[in-house]
């Protein structure tokens, strides 16, 4: 990742936004579901149901470096190929965006991605911060029950519980408890557990 704010160009997911959701009846992720293992780039018209068969591949003129960017996930993981796989990245989602549109589907998987390298990279707080911005996406192209929704708030909790500052972690978790309230239920597992990990990031920056 490049040292500027990663995900500026897009905002910061809006309280608002998950609220004007949160009165439905959501679908509860528990802690022990598994996301996918990398994000898949999807077309459109991908069915908006809670269960679904996994998403297609990225499309032809992605595909390839696709396939460069993800290869660098592998463990041992190198700085270096990590960079340039961040490099890339950002590459591909300017192209997707003015392609396709920041909104589009393919463009959000792209997004997906500038998470996981982040995450690899040893900033977690940016893998949350572009969590929390593909799932604000996904709720838009999918729903905000779907799977994939589900999934990716999941992996947001995942990466959030990496944070070790306990200022950062609770400033964040904030933005996270309001996005899990909306897709998973006010009293999922995954809600309740951030609940309690909040609280105890409110003991340690409490003098």
């Amino acid at each position: 990742m490049t040292q500027e704010p990663h995900y500026a160009p897009w905002g910061i997911v809006s309280p608002q936004f998950w609220a004007d959701e949160s009165t439905t009846t959501p679908t509860a992720a528990e802690p022990g579901e598994q996301p996918h293992a990398y994000p898949v780039l999807t077309p459109p018209q991908a069915a908006t149901g809670p269960e679904t068969a996994l998403p297609p591949p990225p499309p032809e003129e992605y595909r390839e470096r696709v396939a460069a960017i993800t290869a660098t996930f592998a463990a041992p993981h190198d700085p270096q190929r990590l960079q340039w796989a961040a490099i890339q990245a950002e590459r591909l989602d300017q192209e997707a965006t003015t392609t396709y549109g920041h909104a589009h589907t393919h463009t959000i998987s792209i997004r997906e991605l500038r998470g996981w390298i982040a995450r690899l990279q040893g900033d977690p707080e940016t893998a949350t911060h572009w969590d929390l911005h593909v799932i604000q996406l996904q709720a838009t192209a999918w729903g905000m029950h779907h799977s994939i929704t589900r999934a990716s708030a999941q992996r947001a909790v995942r990466h959030w519980t990496e944070i070790t500052d306990p200022a950062t972690r609770l400033g964040l978790g904030k933005q996270l408890l309001g996005m899990l309230i909306a897709v998973t239920g006010e009293n999922s597992r995954l809600t309740r557990h951030v609940r309690k990990l909040l609280r105890r990031a409110q003991d340690a920056t409490t003098p």
